[in-house]
């Protein structure tokens, strides 16, 4: 069994094959597995909670449902004697979510398969391949343009992995955001200081929401400020190259991170990568189990 935390410990062409199988899987009905999941969210979710359970059910995984509001945590219980509980009553794959940043907790468990859905600003794995297959589908990998990402990287898990994961394939990244909004380590990155630059020398965009839930003294932050100088808008979809797409996780926060105008855009493949959710859910899970 594998965790799937990071891609810290991955190789590339495990890697490669991890996208190549969600690419497939979206096209055609995968095998049944004979599994138990637990999957334990306890920060909400939409997207990545309903894609990971309607993967399990495609593949016949049995999921079960926890949260620290209703586990033995709340009573004081550590790590080790939970994951103890989990494996003795046949749990196989522990999908979890957190506002915690603390995945390297989860790093040495034996004998039973973790799936980061999400931990605190650091890890989404799930959610890159989601991004890197959708760049892969539109042909959009070319080791000297960079993808680059714009918003609030400081704070974003996606931006954490994504990054992680495409070094890890030899392809550049590039930022787009203010002083306050990047991240602490500038290593290996293309930055950008306006619209401009990124989309005469970036291939795709990957637009990033401003997380207010994890920004200290948000009330001091500047959005009208933000608006002005970072959201896309038509005007700048319009004015780009004929080829550029823009990709995003979700939420969308219209009026902030994109106008509405260019939320309609057909440069903007958001539902490109909705579709490749599930894929992305199953190929993991499928990882976690050693069965690629």
């Amino acid at each position: 069994m594998k965790h799937l935390l990071n891609f810290k410990n991955t190789e590339k062409q495990e890697l490669e094959k991890l996208i190549d199988t969600t690419l497939k899987i979206e096209t055609n009905n995968s095998e049944k597995i004979n599994s138990y999941a637990l999957m334990k969210f306890d920060e909400g979710s939409t997207r990545t909670r309903l894609s990971f359970s309607l993967a399990a059910k495609k593949l016949g995984i049995e999921i079960v449902e926890i949260t620290d509001l209703i586990s033995a945590k709340s009573k004081g219980e550590d790590l080790q004697h939970e994951i103890e509980t989990y494996k003795a009553l046949g749990i196989e794959i522990l999908v979890i979510r957190t506002k915690e940043n603390n995945f390297q907790d989860y790093e040495n468990i034996n004998d039973l398969s973790v799936i980061s859905a999400g931990f605190g600003n650091s890890s989404h794995p799930t959610q890159a391949i989601i991004d890197v297959a959708t760049l892969e589908k539109f042909k959009k990998f070319n080791r000297d343009i960079p993808v680059t990402y714009v918003g609030d990287l400081k704070h974003s898990r996606v931006f954490a992995s994504g990054r992680e994961l495409l070094g890890k394939l030899g392809f550049k990244v590039g930022v787009y955001a203010s002083d306050e909004l990047l991240p602490d380590d500038l290593s290996n990155l293309q930055i950008y200081n306006s619209w401009e630059e990124v989309v005469s020398e970036t291939g795709a965009v990957e637009l990033l929401r401003v997380q207010k839930e994890r920004i200290e003294d948000i009330q001091e932050f500047n959005f009208e400020q933000y608006i002005k100088q970072f959201q896309i808008s038509k005007q700048i979809l319009d004015n780009s190259p004929d080829d550029l797409i823009v990709l995003h996780p979700m939420p969308i926060n219209i009026g902030i991170e994109i106008s509405e105008e260019a939320s309609l855009h057909n440069k903007f493949k958001y539902q490109e990568q909705l579709r490749l959710g599930i894929a992305s859910r199953i190929a993991s899970y499928k990882f976690a189990l050693e069965l690629i």
